[in-house]
């Protein structure tokens, strides 16, 4: 736990370093891209593969809620209050999907991991191809 807190932290300040050359919304999505490859490295090969590929997603993870925070709330205007505190609110998935992926985990461990496998590819999705319609629709 306290390995992956502290890549956790190492992630946000070389984050925010890296956001000095590349784009929040692109460097969020190779990121979550990489969380991408590594979570299904853990599906896929449970063991110490597996085990350090998860363990590297705290790095990866790091920058993604307050990337989302400020891209979602790009462009909202006067509106900005009440989309900050939707998004506040919808980290209310996190306590939906979890109870799931402890229903998966009484199968295998290795597949619980898929929920957060498809959150990775939706954020990742939302990082290369969502943000963009949205910023060319303002």
């Amino acid at each position: 736990m306290t390995g992956s807190l502290v890549a956790f932290a190492v992630g946000r300040f070389g984050s925010a370093w890296l956001m000095r050359f590349v784009s929040p919304g692109r460097l969020m999505g190779i990121y979550s891209a990489a969380n991408v490859v590594l979570v299904t490295i853990g599906v896929t090969h449970p063991g110490w593969l597996g085990m350090w590929a998860l363990f590297l997603t705290s790095f990866f993870m790091s920058l993604m809620f307050p990337t989302i925070f400020a891209m979602g709330l790009r462009g909202l205007g006067e509106d900005t209050k009440l989309g900050g505190s939707l998004l506040v609110m919808a980290i209310v998935g996190g306590a939906v999907l979890t109870p799931f992926m402890g229903l998966l985990s009484l199968r295998s461990l290795a597949t619980a991991y898929l929920v957060p496998l498809g959150c990775y590819l939706f954020i990742m999705l939302y990082s290369f191809v969502g943000a963009r319609v949205l910023r060319n629709q303002n």
